[in-house]
């Protein structure tokens, strides 16, 4: 993987203008990603009258299944922006050591996500025996003692549709308590709402 993403990076630089024009920061124009087989740059959209259509296009949802989210989940917690979730990408899960959680039902995930996520679907908070499968891919063993044993715990970056939607906040909830660390997880509250808003790239799995 580092070796294919270290060539796409290299053949990348003869195209690094391309992305100038709508830049993420000052000095970042994309970031590079492997999703699911394929390279991939997130970059913002370059039309800079593009408006956003769809489903994501919407500035309200019903409550209680919808409300407004806090920014702090837990003080141990952090809470992300964009800039911080293309910094985890690039600097983390390309380099196996943290994962983004696509916490969306596995339907939306199919249909559009953020580009090096997985799915772990929020509505599997109710799966003990999930969670423990999902704990142990993630680094977390349970000890002879019964203790769990987090000390190579990977850290692990949870969206969902946006500000309003609760099922992040569902999933990490499930997470902690059956022992996830908590310095191990971080939140984008954004999620898929703010990212699509940005112009960022995103990708289909079917």
């Amino acid at each position: 993987m580092k070796l294919i993403l270290s060539i796409t990076l290299l053949l990348s630089l003869l195209t690094a203008g391309k992305y100038d024009k709508v830049k993420i920061t000052p000095d970042m124009s994309y970031v590079l990603v492997y999703h699911k087989g394929h390279a991939v740059k997130i970059h913002r959209i370059q039309d800079v009258s593009n408006h956003l259509t769809g489903t994501y296009a919407k500035i309200s949802y019903s409550c209680p299944g919808a409300c407004i989210q806090p920014i702090t989940i837990n003080d141990k917690i952090e809470t992300v922006g964009e800039v911080e979730v293309l910094r985890f990408i690039k600097n983390e899960v390309n380099q196996n050591q943290g994962v983004l959680i696509d916490s969306r039902p596995k339907k939306l995930y199919n249909q559009e996500t953020i580009p090096s996520s997985i799915n772990i679907p929020f509505s599997l908070y109710k799966d003990s025996k999930a969670l423990k499968s999902i704990f142990t891919v993630l680094g977390v063993k349970k000890k002879s003692d019964g203790q769990l044993d987090t000390s190579r715990a990977i850290t692990v970056m949870v969206y969902c549709n946006g500000p309003w939607c609760s099922k992040s906040q569902q999933l990490i909830n499930a997470l902690l308590k059956k022992g996830y660390p908590a310095n191990k997880i971080k939140y984008y509250r954004g999620g898929f709402q703010m990212w699509k808003s940005l112009g960022l790239t995103t990708v289909k799995i079917k």
